[in-house]
């Protein structure tokens, strides 16, 4: 009987959740059926606004998971697959796990779910690193609009989405109320994720005497509870808005199935390919988002979803006053959304693209 390909997998797994660890487990579900998997996990924060933060403990936490990775390698394993940080310090933590992998000439796999590789290579010492480590090996990008992080690197490269899981296209969207329209933020609470511009397009939408309510869900990021609280304070929206913290995916699945609007008007420079986006269309919930990373091939402006510039809550109110007052154009946008994610976002299909890329790198 012929023995599975051994991998090591260099990976981030929750907590704290965000995209780049939830898809981290989808694709050690994958690997583990194909594969005799190894994982090591890169666990460097309790909690997301810990994640972009330099201090002493991440760096002898990073060493010492370069001496387990140097131990690992050392048994000769088919591939090192690893959730590379294409930005920050992260980004140079990485490079030491893969230049190491090609020293000992073990055939590293880098996925990407972050952008940021195109505008590091301005400075002199971040291109020299990013084009060692990145030649001759396999780098997975999120979608097309993702190929200029890689461009002049000398790799491979394969587009491989994100996916949903099964359960994410059986939500019953049906919003509990016709009479006060429910918003929805959904994500952990950075700024550069768009929450203060949602909140000042709910005081525009307030000041014209339009009825809604926002839900707001996510963990602390460089925003906290107590910030938000008063945020929202000043703002006099404390009769509209609702804040839950943290969610489970019993109440994400409740606060999506509620919702007549997903609003996401970010401007995070690392987004790729959000799964809270996804997450929305496939419920079947209409969106109103940027077009930062890969959205911009994904929500098509009064297609399958409306773009919003960021920093520009007028506008974001006036998108969200259009599309209150013209119902059937929105479902229709949110119908076609859903139709888009159940063809492109399926777990099988992100399962039956990596395991084949799997077998091309070891074959």
């Amino acid at each position: 009987m012929t023995k599975p390909p051994r991998i090591i997998a260099l990976v981030q797994l929750p907590p704290p959740m965000h995209g780049a660890a939830t898809m981290n487990e989808r694709a050690l579900v994958t690997l583990r059926k194909i594969c005799d998997v190894t994982v090591l996990e890169m666990r460097f924060a309790k909690n997301p606004r810990d994640i972009a933060r330099m201090r002493l403990g991440k760096l002898v936490m990073a060493l010492g998971l370069w001496l387990k990775l140097l131990l690992a390698l050392r048994r000769k394993p088919d591939a090192l697959y690893i959730c590379f940080a294409p930005t920050g310090g992260a980004f140079y933590r990485d490079c030491l796990y893969v230049m190491t992998a090609k020293i000992l000439g073990i055939a590293t796999i880098l996925h990407l779910h972050g952008r940021g590789l195109q505008t590091g290579r301005s400075q002199w010492l971040t291109a020299f690193l990013q084009r060692h480590a990145f030649a001759g090996q396999t780098a997975i990008i999120l979608g097309k609009a993702l190929r200029n992080e890689i461009d002049g690197l000398q790799c491979r490269s394969k587009i491989i989405a994100n996916c949903l899981p099964d359960t994410a296209f059986m939500i019953d969207h049906d919003p509990i109320s016709t009479i006060t329209p429910r918003m929805l933020y959904l994500s952990n609470l950075f700024r550069s994720k768009g929450i203060d511009d949602v909140l000042a397009a709910c005081a525009i939408l307030k000041q014209r005497n339009i009825d809604f309510a926002l839900d707001i869900a996510g963990a602390e990021g460089d925003l906290s509870t107590c910030e938000l609280s008063q945020l929202i304070h000043n703002l006099n929206l404390s009769d509209h808005c609702h804040y839950h913290g943290p969610v489970d995916a019993d109440i994400r699945t409740k606060l999506l199935s509620n919702a007549n609007l997903f609003l996401f008007p970010s401007s995070y420079p690392n987004e790729a390919q959000p799964l809270v986006v996804l997450e929305a269309m496939a419920a079947g919930v209409p969106v109103v988002s940027s077009s930062i990373g890969t959205l911009v091939d994904i929500v098509h402006d009064g297609e399958t979803g409306r773009i919003c510039q960021p920093g520009n809550p007028e506008m974001l109110a006036n998108i969200v006053s259009d599309a209150l007052t013209q119902p059937t154009e929105t479902h229709e946008m949110a119908r076609a959304a859903k139709a888009f994610c159940n063809q492109h976002f399926r777990a099988d299909r992100f399962e039956k693209e990596l395991q084949q890329l799997i077998k091309e790198i070891i074959s």
